[in-house]
């Protein structure tokens, strides 16, 4: 505040506020003259919404990081004395970074990186590269949010599984993880912040699990890796060594990348990390074990116990009072580190399951499960993933597993009879008041099938999501905050967007305003609200919702419920309202409102069988009611998560470690007395004598053969379309009657005779021709050539046929840019250009595979 004195002798006063918000002002004075009042505000900070944006996903992302730290006693009673060096059987392409220790170094060192911070941990299993990827993780966060270092990169940690790289690239990957694990970010313009925050280069990919992927697929993610990064693209990648250095010898590591390798954990460090996490009470049981790791380096357990897994599953397993960690210095017991080793990872579902006496005093007591039965669950989990090749364990995809597909269509047919039997029981009185009978049910509860099935596709187009995919629900109350969202979460483009969103009410309208003032036909009332309105609502209440915190897989779960309630109590009764009003608008017509009823039992049951709660219900049932998994699967995962032997992968469960996974899985096999591969060993391709004959010299190859047709593409059409038609088949009633099977018999009759007869007819012609100019095929009638010259990289990979997975395996070329391109029909996506199909194996003859590393050099790629 400042005084003068005016010219005309009267004071003025002079009140200035800088930096500051004010709602309200207030003058207490005795006021002559005039009061001014100047407001110069600084110009509104364009970037001041993406900043919330990224303090919200911040802050999320420590959230959830700290507790899986928790969860692996990364920090307690203090960090890991995690160590590195720069790899020696990799070299670096990026900056040297030298030898260290600590979070703060690691996260110093990635830091200070230029031009570009690319980084690539490598170490053996459990040698503790993942421990320091998300050590490295909870700094960059805790330095961006306490110390306030906003130029920090937002570390957003991923598993290279959930990454199809045949249909997105990295920016399209790294802008759907974030709309779907977090959907309610702050919004920027009014649209999810992810695209911005990738685009402007705001996140930082830490991506894991290279190793974990098949190997016809690492080389094939590193490319794309490698452009989606360009020139100036940040990332970190977690991989084991042996996988890692197999690519980068072969050209294929991540380019401009400071590569670094998890160095053993010092035996005397690692006893003065044990002393610090052993409670006073227990101090005189582990001095046997700290004294060893101190004093005899070389002895098994020190061996052992470099590795962070096996430090943490030794505190785990020897916590309880009753645990004795000295027998782990038993030479004649453990003799070796990998009995030490095999020792404590037996050790570990127990000692994460202890037994509690219960407790009545508590309303609601921990719970506890029988540690024999809950390592019997895990090892069945265990082997499922690794007979498919996977490290994540979502519980839409637990359907998948043998028995409960075995179960599926009978489970679907008598779920849909039983149904059917209810209706035609509640209907009864209608039937008979009716000349057509029975006919009038079936006609009804069709009619609201078969509009289920409409809305229900036409969904899952607009949010580009798989049918057994689930659905994280808007809450349907929140009508405004819903219609939002569907915008925000929208996969379609915007003109189609705007088109659904003002066209399809305007629609609505013009088809009632027409019905009242010009055509009084029924028909234009049951198009609108059976068919227009329903598969507009189910969009808006099939929107993700806006919650700030990452998806789990119980909010997943939940969001599926949600959005299916939603569905039987809006979507249904609008199909059922729309079909009565055929029968009540007709002057002619019953007036009865079981038609409408009869429309919603269909909508509803379509709507139900179909979804991918109803799956995981057959999933779970199943596989409890054999033992497999316990009833309470999803409590009992979450439990196994706070134990630390899962972890959190975005909807997802991960075991805590790889070796962990293979552990149980091949214990499990060896119980069963079956083999822990994932699957038997496949034959090579064009490798029958029989059919084919080869030529092949030092600058030429030349196969020659006929090979049969194998039909399977169109399986992928009639798979849905026989589930809705089994549903239309069982709930309708026509179950009732014989001639409806054989009408429900002939579209797997037509799948079935599509493919006997490509497979009976006369085989079709199959070459291959290298040479030192380029490749050449023929397959029946076509012919495709590529010049060398204009070809960046052959391979083997899956078949991609107008953007859908056939399941099948070809030689693929990927051309340089400025090569003449081939034919449409050959493209196979993300620039990738068909050769020859292989069939059902990736596996190539050996004078094949070695004709192409000699004639196509480091283009080729196993």
């Amino acid at each position: 505040m400042t005084r003068q004195t005016g010219s005309d002798g009267r004071p003025q006063i002079t009140n200035t506020a800088v930096d500051c918000t004010a709602e309200y002002l207030i003058q207490i004075g005795i006021l002559q003259g005039d009061l001014n009042v100047t407001v110069r505000g600084d110009a509104p900070d364009e970037d001041a919404p993406l900043a919330a944006a990224e303090r919200s996903l911040a802050r999320s992302l420590l959230r959830r990081w700290r507790a899986e730290a928790d969860a692996w006693d990364m920090t307690d009673p203090q960090p890991l004395p995690v160590r590195w060096t720069p790899s020696q059987r990799v070299e670096s392409t990026g900056e040297y970074i030298p030898t260290g220790s600590g979070t703060d170094t690691i996260a110093g060192a990635f830091l200070r990186l230029s031009p570009r911070r690319r980084l690539v941990v490598l170490g053996t299993a459990g040698s503790g590269k993942t421990v320091l990827s998300v050590l490295l993780t909870l700094e960059l966060l805790a330095r961006r949010l306490t110390q306030g270092e906003h130029e920090v990169p937002i570390p957003l940690v991923l598993s290279l599984e959930s990454w199809d790289t045949r249909r997105q690239s990295l920016t399209e990957w790294l802008v759907d993880r974030l709309h779907q694990d977090h959907p309610g970010l702050p919004p920027v313009d009014g649209v999810h912040p992810a695209r911005r925050l990738v685009l402007d280069r705001r996140v930082l990919p830490v991506l894991d699990g290279l190793d974990e992927l098949p190997a016809h697929r690492r080389a094939e993610v590193l490319d794309v890796l490698n452009t989606g990064l360009g020139g100036d693209g940040e990332a970190v990648l977690v991989s084991r060594t042996a996988e890692y250095a197999d690519l980068d010898g072969k050209g294929k590591g991540l380019r401009h990348a400071a590569v670094i390798e998890s160095l053993p954990l010092r035996p005397d460090e690692v006893a003065d990390y044990l002393r610090r996490a052993t409670p006073r009470a227990r101090v005189k049981a582990w001095a046997g074990l700290l004294d060893t790791l101190r004093n005899q380096p070389s002895a098994p357990v020190s061996w052992a116990l470099t590795s962070p897994l096996m430090v943490w599953l030794v505190r785990r397993s020897y916590e309880q009072p009753t645990a004795d960690p000295g027998e782990l210095t038993d030479r004649e017991r453990l003799p070796t580190r990998a009995a030490v080793e095999a020792h404590l990872l037996d050790r570990i579902v127990p000692a994460a399951f202890p037994a509690r006496p219960p407790d009545p005093g508590r309303l609601h007591p921990p719970r506890a499960w029988d540690a024999e039965r809950a390592d019997a669950w895990l090892s069945y989990l265990a082997l499922l993933l690794s007979r498919r090749e996977e490290s994540e364990l979502a519980w839409w995809r637990l359907y998948a597993a043998p028995l409960p597909r075995l179960l599926a269509v009978p489970a679907l047919m008598t779920a849909g009879i039983l149904l059917s039997l209810v209706i035609r029981a509640a209907m009864s009185g209608y039937a008979r008041t009716t000349g057509l009978g029975d006919l009038s049910v079936t006609t009804d509860v069709m009619f609201g099938i078969a509009l289920a099935a409409l809305a229900r596709s036409v969904t899952a187009g607009w949010f580009g999501q798989r049918l057994a995919e689930p659905r994280r629900s808007a809450n349907p109350l929140l009508f405004i905050h819903a219609l939002r969202s569907v915008d925000r979460h929208a996969r379609v483009g915007p003109r189609v967007r705007l088109a659904a969103l003002t066209g399809g009410p305007a629609l609505v309208v013009l088809l009632l305003a027409l019905y009242v003032f010009a055509a009084p036909d029924p028909v234009l009332v049951v198009f609108a609200i059976g068919a227009v309105l329903p598969i507009l609502l189910m969009i808006v209440y099939a929107a993700p919702a806006d919650t700030e915190d990452a998806a789990t897989p119980g909010e997943l779960l939940r969001g599926e419920q949600t959005a299916l309630v939603t569905t039987l109590t809006l979507v249904a009764p609008l199909i059922g309202v729309g079909s009565g009003s055929l029968f009540w608008l007709d002057p002619h017509g019953p007036g009865s409102w079981w038609p409408a009823f009869g429309a919603w039992a269909g909508a509803s049951a379509m709507f139900v069988l179909l979804s991918p709660w109803s799956r995981w219900i057959l999933a779970k049932c199943s596989l409890a009611a054999t033992g497999r998994v316990p009833w309470t699967l999803m409590t009992f995962l979450g439990d196994a998560r706070t134990a630390g032997l899962l972890q959190l992968s975005g909807g997802t469960y991960r075991f805590r470690n790889r070796r962990l996974q293979e552990h149980l899985a091949g214990r499990r096999a060896r119980e069963r007395g079956s083999a822990a591969a994932p699957e038997p060993p496949r034959p090579t391709a064009l490798a029958d004598s029989r059919h084919f004959t080869v030529e092949h010299t030092a600058d030429h190859y030349h196969l020659r053969g006929r090979s049969r047709r194998l039909q399977l593409a169109h399986w992928a059409l009639l798979g849905p379309v026989m589930a809705v038609f089994l549903v239309r088949f069982t709930v309708a009633g026509q179950w009732e009657h014989a001639t409806y099977w054989v009408a429900m018999l002939f579209l797997p009759f037509l799948g079935v005779l599509i493919t006997v007869t490509g497979f009976l007819m006369p085989r079709r012609r199959i070459e291959l021709e290298l040479t030192p100019d380029g490749v050449t095929s023929v397959t029946g009638r076509r012919r495709r050539s590529y010049l060398w010259q204009h070809v960046e990289e052959i391979t083997v990979r899956r078949m991609v046929f107008r953007g859908r997975d056939v399941g099948f395996y070809a030689l693929q070329v990927r051309l340089l840019p400025g090569a003449p391109r081939p034919p449409r029909r050959s493209r196979m996506g993300d620039g990738w250009y068909l050769v020859l199909p292989l069939g059902l194996t990736p596996q190539v003859d050996d004078r094949l595979g070695n004709a192409l590393a000699g004639l196509a050099g480091s283009r080729w790629t196993r």
